[in-house]
């Protein structure tokens, strides 16, 4: 077993265990950082708030793929405004309810 004063130790850390780290974190990286380069490429600049939301919804997905690593729910993605077709000026519709006397009762007799 090693210990943290070994001379094969980084950050105190054996070097067994630091190349696995590095073997995971570094494909993971990589992959982040190519689909945001693809992504933000590819983006108009009115787009770029939206694309960068959706970035971080990846980058929070490919956070559970660490040992360590629990997914967080980043903020969610803005709605686009919805056309009303009616006018903002229209007026409110009032509607007026009478009670009416309700009729006599009509006897129905079985001939």
């Amino acid at each position: 077993m090693l210990s943290a004063l070994s001379p094969s130790a980084v950050f105190g850390v054996p070097g067994s265990l630091a190349l696995l780290a590095s073997v995971v974190l570094v494909p993971i990286l990589l992959l982040v950082t190519g689909v945001a380069f693809f992504a933000l490429r590819r983006v108009d600049r009115a787009d770029l708030p939206v694309a960068l939301l959706g970035l971080a919804h990846v980058i929070s997905a490919l956070c559970g793929l660490l040992p360590w690593g629990r997914p967080t729910p980043p903020p969610a993605l803005p709605h686009p405004a919805a056309d009303d077709s009616e006018p903002s000026t229209a007026a409110p519709t009032v509607v007026l309810v009478r009670p009416e006397p309700t009729p006599p009762a009509v006897a129905h007799r079985a001939e």
